[in-house]
């Protein structure tokens, strides 16, 4: 059982919600749309009659009809379930929820365990959560649903945007776990909240301070600066049993927490803090004695380890072999990582597919985001995972600073030469935290957040349109439009990653060859059983946190 007794001391939430405007990897959605297949009500009828609440059909409304659309739960969080761990371990009792709104009843699960359980602290992980508006309206929600809770906010979201440090009674920046048991010893009585690194708080008078910040892994007020990884905090071994979800799906695991590269664009963690192989060794063993065996490789560049041991991927590859644990994996990685060695280890591990952020086909570009490699590694690298049978995604970005349609050409004509297996084109996000906000890029002239901007070179509008034009281009020229999270999302019900690279090779050729019209079916296909009869197991399993 998850909660212990009759009341409850943490509740961990968390879901996904990136407005439409906002999702910068999936810029390529309307594409996606063009082939999507919705369903009639008939369809949702005998779906639900055999697997009540499946979740996988939702309403929307077409030419004036409401029809109905596939929409699966996302994927497990390996945030709270870190949390979970470390509260239960400290003698706590736990609950996570996830989905809380992309599945109405999972909503309608959260009202009945405050109502049943009282719980003292509710958590948000804002990880996947990037709209303020929303995670505002949530902890109003919250605080009329549970007036004597404390509320925390953690996650990337609340630690780039301070109109949210003051949002709950406490905000996390950086890594929680630590924080969360030294949080929960202050509302026992047994620690000023004053003294935790890395917090923001509501004090006594609902004013907001923050807490000790000696170390440089906050800069709250420090705007063109990375954050620094926290290598002196160990990395706990999650623990799924806390966690209601089949056991069948994708589920993140992290071998290490932070980057060694200082890519200017990007807000993770600088710094590398790893993790033992005895560490990660329990870890695997365990989860796959409970069925966990599909995973998504959380660290922020799996292939590549610090100087002071390089050859770490290449271990846990060696470990993983040695296992045999049946191990199905994706992960990040640079094209300057890859080697024929490297390559054949993880295909031997268990890894069916790498995922490369290219990001730019032109030199001039690649320098200025300081990706530290150049187009001929981006060719090599490529070219050495497909020929050892790893499937290979590519990102790219269109609009950095300096970005122009010549520079945008050579990404286009980079694409097309080196064919990666799919493709995603998106406008460049401009962070707040991040080093091209620095002062490094002061002659760009940056105006703007997120996917609205303008600089010196380009604007974000210019930007989307050179976007829809190249995704027009590519995909006539055979290019397979797709993005990571549908692997882990059609993954976790049924399909395997042949499957889905069949499904995206699918979508793109209806595309190009015109065949690509919106359609309302009468009848269920046997893929779409297969989907509710997994996920159906994934209900249920969500289900029993409150039986």
């Amino acid at each position: 059982m998850i909660i212990k007794g009759k009341s409850l001391d943490v509740l961990l939430i968390t879901d996904e919600h990136t407005e439409d405007e906002d999702q910068s990897f999936i810029t390529n959605k309307d594409m996606i749309r063009e082939g999507e297949t919705f369903f009639s009500q008939s369809v949702k009828d005998k779906l639900d009659g055999l697997h009540a609440r499946n979740s996988l059909l939702f309403p929307v409304e077409m030419d004036g009809e409401q029809v109905f659309q596939i929409r699966l739960p996302h994927r497990p969080s390996l945030a709270l379930c870190d949390l979970a761990t470390v509260i239960d371990r400290a003698g706590y009792s736990v609950c996570v929820l996830d989905n809380v709104r992309t599945l109405p009843w999972r909503y309608e699960q959260l009202r009945s365990i405050i109502q049943q359980k009282s719980p003292r602290v509710i958590g948000i992980s804002t990880t996947f959560l990037m709209v303020s508006s929303y995670i505002k309206q949530l902890v109003k929600k919250l605080r009329e649903m549970a007036p004597d809770a404390k509320i925390i906010l953690g996650g990337q979201t609340v630690r780039e945007l301070s109109e949210l440090h003051d949002c709950a009674d406490f905000a996390v920046f950086g890594e929680g776990e630590v924080a969360m048991l030294a949080i929960l010893k202050s509302l026992d009585g047994d620690r000023d909240p004053s003294t935790i690194p890395n917090i923001a708080f509501l004090d006594d008078e609902g004013q907001l301070q923050y807490g000790s910040s000696i170390e440089q892994g906050i800069m709250v007020e420090v705007p063109g600066k990375p954050f620094k990884a926290r290598v002196d905090e160990e990395i706990p071994i999650a623990d799924w049993s806390l966690y209601g979800r089949n056991r069948d799906g994708v589920y993140s695991i992290e071998f290490s927490r932070g980057c060694k590269y200082n890519c200017f664009y990007c807000t993770y963690d600088r710094g590398m803090n790893l993790r033992s192989l005895d560490s990660i060794r329990t870890e695997l063993v365990r989860n796959a004695e409970m069925g966990i065996t599909k995973y998504r490789v959380a660290d922020a560049n799996f292939t590549d380890g610090p100087g002071r041991y390089k050859r770490y991927p290449h271990d846990i590859c060696q470990l993983m072999i040695d296992l045999d644990l049946g191990l199905q994996w994706s992960c990040y990685s640079r094209v300057d990582d890859m080697t024929d060695e490297l390559a054949d280890l993880l295909m031997r591990a268990g890894c069916f597919g790498v995922f490369f952020g290219v990001e730019s086909g032109d030199d001039r570009i690649l320098k200025l985001m300081r990706k530290g490699h150049d187009v001929a590694d981006s060719y090599k690298g490529i070219a050495i995972a497909q020929k050892h049978g790893l499937f290979v995604h590519s990102n790219f970005l269109v609009g950095y600073p300096g970005e122009t349609r010549e520079s945008y050409g050579n990404t286009l004509d980079f694409i097309e030469r080196s064919r990666p297996d799919t493709v995603t084109l998106g406008i460049f996000f401009l962070p707040l935290r991040a080093p091209v906000n620095g002062p490094q890029f002061k002659d760009y002239e940056l105006d703007g957040f997120g996917l609205n901007w303008r600089h010196a070179t380009m604007d974000s509008d210019t930007a989307r349109r050179l976007v829809a034009e190249g995704t027009s281009y590519l995909v006539d020229q055979g290019l397979v439009f797709g993005n990571e999270f549908e692997f882990q999302g059609m993954m976790s019900v049924g399909f395997s990653a042949n499957d889905v690279q069949g499904i995206l090779k699918s979508r793109s050729h209806k595309r190009r060859s015109g065949l690509a019209v919106r359609k309302v079916a009468d009848h269920c296909p046997s893929w779409l059983m297969k989907m509710a009869e997994q996920n159906g197991r994934d209900v249920r399993e969500m289900e029993l946190v409150i039986s």
